[in-house]
Formats: C-alpha cells, structure tokens, sequence
C-alpha cells in the first residue's frame, strides 16, 4: 500500500470527484483512475463507484476511509519525527483545545514553547470534547487538552490528568429560574449543553445520572462556547459551564451562577491522545509545557 494511492483514495472520498481528486493532488484524472483501481486490487475490493451524479464509495471504501486518513496521519508523523531528529526544532503540531483551557492555560504554556521551539509551525483548534475524539481518531490531531468526566473517554483514547474544574451553572441576570436551587427544579427548562448529535447527550448524562435523572428533553446542543455564552446571556435558557470559563465570561455575557445544592462531577482537565500513538519530539515537548503551566496554577 503506497503513499500516493492512500492521497488519490483520500482526495477522491474528500472531494467526491475523480476530477477533483485530480485537482487537488495534481494529476490526471486517468491517472486517478489508474491509482484508485490499483489500491482496489491490492486491498481484495472495489472502494468507488462512478455514476451520473459522481463517485460514492461502496461499503468497503466507507469502511477504509477512515484507516486511509489514519494511515497518512502517521505517516506525516513518521517524516516530521525524523526530521526533527535530523534537523532539531522544527516540525508541525496539531492540537485542540477546549475554551477554558485555551483562555487560562495555554498562553502561558505556548508562549514558554513557542520561545524554545519557534520553527515549529503549530496548528490549534478549539472545539468540546466529541469534536476532539472525532479528529483524535482520524489522525487529524496529535493530542487534545479538554475537561473529562468520569468515563467519558473510550478506550481506545489514553489521558494524563493536569487538574481538576468544578462545573457552574448559569442564566442569564433575568431568567425565571435563576433562583431555583437543585438541578430537578430546572430539568424542565430548556438546556444548552456542549455536544453533538445523540454523542453529546452521551457526553452530558453522567452530570444528571447521579441524581436520578435523565438527561434535560428541551436541550440544545452545540459546538461552540462563544455561541452558548452568547444564548445563555440572551435568553431564557440554561447553561452549564466549567468554573474557570464562569469565573471569567458570566459577568461579561450578562450570566449569573445558579447555586444549586446538588453535588455536580468534578471534571479533570487532561492532555488526551490516541491510545498507542508515539507522540513527535515537538508534540511532547508542547505537553510536557502545558503539564508545567498547570503545575504552576
């Protein structure tokens, strides 16, 4: 199985054209053709179909895509390593991180990294949790910094523990319920929670589970802190954070923190990484700045 069949398989499933897989790894489409039709034969299966309307992948293709992405995830880490043996500080990173982290933690780490290692060209997203295993799993990320429930993470995913955060929940100044005291007296309300789809209500069960409840039925998920602050702040919704990010954007967003009685997960922030995966010298000089800047907070 060779590098330039793995990119051609790629472009086309990203592309969902032979013509603009052509264009995007810069060959013919003949020659395309001829790599995808080769892989095919190497791998014991037809991955694409053409049709009037394109290429979709068959069953066997849907299934290798992922592991073509993994494969030349690691392949790119293979080189960068070498290289940055062979060269010393250079390279390429790419890390995601949650919002709180990214506003508390990590100027104080990337700027020590950035001083000792500033050839290394280094990628940040910021995204939840789902987003990040997501990414995690196809190669896209070398490692993730986020805040983890307890048994949250699948077992194909290895953490490091920094410290733990506490969480807060917020409405905004003139909710109705801003008084309420327990998480069952807001259960009816409407929710906005971090997630996605039917894997954030996964991710959010385990913070109403030990009191008996069921994850809120009127709950909007999303991808974006910035939005969720933003809502919470203008309307009649509940939100729920962690404390480092309450502490520093309620008053700004207009939130004001529920004090409810109940005891709610204590969440660790971790450095989050494929289980197995051989970090590049640069990806574990990064963690190993972030290990010491929440070692000093």
């Amino acid at each position: 199985m060779k590098p330039n069949q793995l990119l051609a398989f790629v472009a086309v499933v990203e592309q969902k054209s032979i013509r603009g897989a052509a264009r995007a790894v810069g060959i013919s489409q003949p020659a395309v053709t001829k790599i995808v039709r080769e892989l095919e034969r190497e791998v014991g299966a037809p991955l694409v179909e053409r049709s009037v309307k394109g290429v979709r992948l068959t069953p066997y293709g849907e299934a290798f895509a992922p592991r073509a992405r993994l494969l030349l995830a690691d392949m790119r880490r293979a080189r960068d390593e070498i290289a940055q043996i062979r060269d010393g500080a250079t390279g390429k990173v790419a890390v995601a991180v949650s919002t709180s982290v990214a506003l508390t933690l990590l100027p104080e780490a990337f700027r020590e990294f950035h001083t000792r290692l500033p050839a290394v060209d280094v990628h940040f997203s910021e995204a939840v949790l789902p987003w990040m295993l997501a990414r995690l799993r196809d190669g896209h990320l070398d490692f993730a910094v986020a805040h983890v429930g307890p048994g949250a993470l699948p077992a194909e995913f290895e953490s490091v523990d920094l410290f733990p955060v506490q969480l807060a929940v917020g409405v905004r100044a003139g909710h109705p319920l801003r008084h309420c005291r327990s998480l069952r007296e807001l259960h009816d309300a409407e929710w906005l929670l971090p997630g996605d789809g039917e894997l954030g209500r996964e991710f959010v069960a385990p913070i109403f589970s030990p009191i008996g409840l069921t994850p809120p039925a009127r709950m909007i998920l999303g991808e974006s802190v910035t939005v969720a602050l933003g809502l919470v702040g203008h309307m009649d919704l509940v939100g729920m954070f962690v404390e480092p990010l309450a502490e520093l954007a309620f008053g700004h967003h207009g939130i004001v923190r529920v004090e409810v009685k109940d005891t709610l997960p204590t969440l660790q922030v971790c450095v989050i990484r494929r289980r197995g995966l051989q970090l590049t010298p640069a990806a574990r000089h990064l963690v190993e700045c972030i290990q010491q800047a929440a070692t000093r907070r």
